[in-house]
C-alpha cells in the first residue's frame, strides 16, 4: 500500500510511515554540494592507504581521503559492509564520500560470519584508529582529520554494529548512519542514542526487514530520519557494480554528513525542500520520515 509522503520535518504517524596511498580521480577541489547532485562523485581527487592501519578491532582496513588537505582538517567516518562482506565490496561509498572531503576508514571485521558485536568492535576500532592516524608521525592524515567530526556508518550486520556502537557511546560521536540493519536477536536500548542517526533501507528487503521497526524506537529527543527505498532489495547495497539505487543511496548518506559533520545546514534541502520533493515526485521513496 502506497502512502502521500509529507515534508521531511512534518510528523509522520510511523504506521503511515511504514505503510509507505595512491592516487585516483581529479578535479580541482570544491567541497561545497551547491549546484551539484550529492548522488554523484564530488570534485576532490582520492588517495587511499591499507598500511599502518592495524587494529584490534577488525581485520583489515583501507583509508581513502581527498589528496588536497589544504583546507583541513577535515570530517571522517567508519564503514562497513555485513555479513559475508569485505572492505572491498563498500567502496562504492567509501570512494564516493572521499571524493566530497571526508576520511573513510572502510573495515574488514575479523570475522565475517559473525554475529553484530563483531560489527561494533570494528567501529570502535575504527574510530580509535582515527585519533592514532591524527598523531602518527609518516601518518598521511597527521593533524588533518577532525576528531570532534566523526561518523559511524555500516550496512546489514554493519548497520547493527552501529546501533550497537552508538548505544554505547552515547553522544560521544556526532552522527551515526545505519544502512539496512540487522540486530538478530540482540536488544537495544535505542533510547540511549544521542547523537543524530539516519536510517536507510530497501522496501522489499530480503534479510534486513526491521529498519522501520528499529526506528520508531529511538528517542524522540534524537535528531533521525528514515527512508526505504521503493523497489530496493538488501542486494542492492554492496558490491562496485554501479545502479541508479547506489546513486539514491550516496545522495541521502552524503547530505546528511554535510549537515552533522561540515556544519552545511543547505544540504537539509535533500530531506525537506527542493531536492527532496523532487526525489518524492520522482518515486524514490516507499516510506519517509524526518525529525529536527
Amino acid at each position: 500500500m502506497s502512502v502521500s509522503l509529507k515534508s521531511a520535518f512534518r510528523a509522520l504517524p510511523l504506521a503511515a510511515s511504514i505503510a509507505l596511498a595512491g592516487c585516483f580521480g581529479g578535479g580541482d577541489p570544491d567541497p561545497s554540494p551547491e549546484g551539484q547532485a550529492l548522488g554523484v562523485s564530488g570534485d576532490f581527487e582520492i588517495c587511499s592507504y591499507e598500511t599502518n592501519l592495524e587494529n584490534d578491532g577488525y581485520a583489515s582496513a583501507r583509508m581513502t581521503y581527498p589528496c588536497d588537505l589544504s583546507g583541513g582538517p577535515i570530517p571522517a567516518t567508519t564503514l562497513t559492509g555485513g555479513f559475508t562482506n569485505t572492505k572491498e565490496q563498500m567502496e562504492w561509498l567509501a570512494e564516493h564520500l572521499s571524493s566530497h572531503g571526508y576520511a573513510v576508514l572502510t573495515m574488514t571485521p575479523n570475522n565475517t560470519l559473525g554475529v553484530p558485536p563483531g560489527w561494533r568492535d570494528a567501529q570502535f576500532g575504527g574510530f580509535a584508529e582515527f585519533e592514532d592516524e591524527n598523531s602518527r608521525n609518516g601518518s598521511p592524515l597527521k593533524g588533518k582529520i577532525d576528531l570532534d567530526k566523526r561518523n559511524l556508518m555500516g550496512f546489514s550486520m554493519g548497520g547493527g554494529g552501529v546501533i550497537l556502537a552508538a548505544e554505547e557511546m552515547g553522544n560521544q560521536h556526532t552522527s551515526a548512519i545505519a544502512l539496512a540493519p540487522w540486530l538478530g536477536a540482540y536488544s537495544v536500548d535505542f533510547e540511549a542514542i544521542e547523537s543524530p542517526i539516519l536510517m536507510l533501507g530497501s522496501e522489499f528487503d530480503e534479510l534486513a526487514y526491521a529498519t522501520e521497526r528499529y526506528y520508531s524506537e529511538l528517542s524522540p529527543n534524537t535528531e533521525r530520519g528514515l527512508a526505504m527505498y521503493a523497489g530496493g532489495s538488501h542486494f542492492h547495497w554492496f558490491g562496485n557494480s554501479e545502479t541508479e539505487y547506489k546513486k539514491k543511496f550516496r545522495t541521502l548518506v552524503t547530505a546528511f554528513l554535510e549537515i552533522q559533520l561540515k556544519g552545511d545546514t543547505s544540504a537539509y534541502s535533500y530531506f525537506d525542500g527542493a531536492e527532496h520533493e523532487e526525489h518524492v515526485e520522482e518515486g524514490w521513496f516507499s516510506a519517509y520520515d524526518y525529525q529536527k
